[in-house]
C-alpha cells in the first residue's frame, strides 16, 4: 500500500494525524542517550565541568614562572613541551580564595577561540557522555555571574564555557 492509498482512506488518515502530533511533541531530551561529552574537575571541595572537547591533555604541575602587572588569576607561565602557555587558577576569576600550587595539583590544558592555556586544577575526575541539564546559578540570579558560567547540573557542578573563560577581558588587562 502507498502513501496515496493510505491518505485516501480517512480511519488511516487520522491515525497518521495522531501518531504524528504525538512524535512532535515528545520531549527529544530523552533520545540523547549519551548528552555532551563533559570533563569533570575539582577546585579544592567544588566539581566543575567543561565540554571535553576543548581539553586537549592533563600534565603534573610542575613550575610556573610568575609574570608582573597581571590579574590575579594570571599565575605566570608554564612551559609544555617548548610551548609557553599561560597558567590560570580560576579560583580568583569565580570569588574564591587563591591557594598556593601545590605538586598534587594538575594542569588541564584548554583550548578555545584560537587561545590555549593551561588550568590549575586540583584533579581531574572523569571524562565522559553525561545528558545535561543545567540551571542557573544564585550569582546568575542576582546579575553577578560571570559570563563564561553556563549553569550548575544537578550534581551540583558548575559548568564552565572555555571560549567565554579564555576570552574574559579580565585575563588580558595589566593590574
Amino acid at each position: 500500500m502507498d502513501l496515496t492509498t493510505l491518505l485516501a482512506d480517512p480511519n488511516a488518515r487520522t491515525i497518521l494525524h495522531e501518531r504524528a502530533r504525538a512524535l512532535a511533541g515528545r520531549d527529544r531530551s530523552a533520545d540523547v542517550a549519551t548528552g555532551e561529552l563533559t570533563l569533570r574537575f575539582t577546585l579544592g571541595d567544588e566539581q566543575y565541568a567543561l565540554p571535553a572537547t576543548a581539553a586537549r591533555e592533563v600534565l603534573r604541575f610542575e613550575t610556573v614562572a610568575p609574570l608582573p602587572a597581571v590579574h590575579p588569576a594570571i599565575l605566570g607561565l608554564v612551559n609544555v613541551r617548548g610551548r609557553l602557555l599561560a597558567c590560570l587558577d580560576l579560583r580568583p576569576l569565580l570569588g574564591l580564595p587563591a591557594t598556593k600550587p601545590h605538586p598534587a595539583m594538575r594542569l588541564l590544558i584548554v583550548s578555545a577561540a584560537g587561545i590555549e592555556a593551561a588550568l590549575l586544577v586540583e584533579q581531574v575526575l572523569s571524562i565522559q557522555p553525561e545528558p545535561i541539564t543545567l540551571h542557573l546559578t544564585p550569582a546568575a540570579v542576582a546579575g553577578h555571574s560571570a559570563s563564561w558560567v553556563r549553569g550548575v547540573d544537578d550534581r551540583l557542578a558548575l559548568h564552565l564555557d572555555p571560549e567565554g573563560l579564555l576570552c574574559d577581558p579580565r585575563l588580558t588587562a595589566t593590574e
